[in-house]
């Protein structure tokens, strides 16, 4: 399956995800990253719901999290978040986020994540399956340059 980079996610905003003063709380941007990133999984066949069988890349954590705010949300509506792996290491993947205007016309948020995965059973870091090797690797030589 060939997907175009960045994945593209649509996320609302909800009343309860403002402030006092009607702004985006900073925590939800890192709240939009996370479900961007789990619904590029889900479209890369990597589904959380499968079994370590299936899908053993499952086991990872977040090992750091770097963001900019740069500038406020404001107010109920929607809000687009662009993810893409930029380095795929032994057993770490980064993956950039921004979050923007629908239009792309304002960004507000821009930062990265860093996942390690783990071995069940140790819980010490491990090579990620050649499956998801295969299929992200490929995304990160289309983003390379960009």
């Amino acid at each position: 399956m060939a997907l175009g980079m960045p994945w593209r996610s649509v996320q609302h905003v909800y009343f309860d995800d403002l402030d006092a003063l009607n702004i985006l709380h900073n925590m939800r941007y890192l709240l939009f990253m996370e479900r961007a990133r789990g619904e590029l999984f889900n479209a890369l066949g990597f589904r959380w719901q499968d079994d370590f069988v299936h899908n053993p890349d499952k086991y990872h954590v977040v090992a750091a999290h770097e963001i900019k705010y740069l500038a406020p949300v404001r107010g109920e509506g929607e809000v687009a978040v662009e993810i893409a792996p930029t380095h795929l290491g032994t057993s770490s993947l980064v993956l950039h986020a921004t979050v923007e205007s629908l239009d792309g016309k304002h960004l507000y948020a821009d930062g990265t994540t860093r996942l390690v995965r783990l071995d069940p059973d140790t819980n010490k870091p491990c090579p990620w399956s050649q499956p998801f090797r295969d299929k992200l690797q490929k995304l990160v030589r289309q983003t390379s340059g960009t």
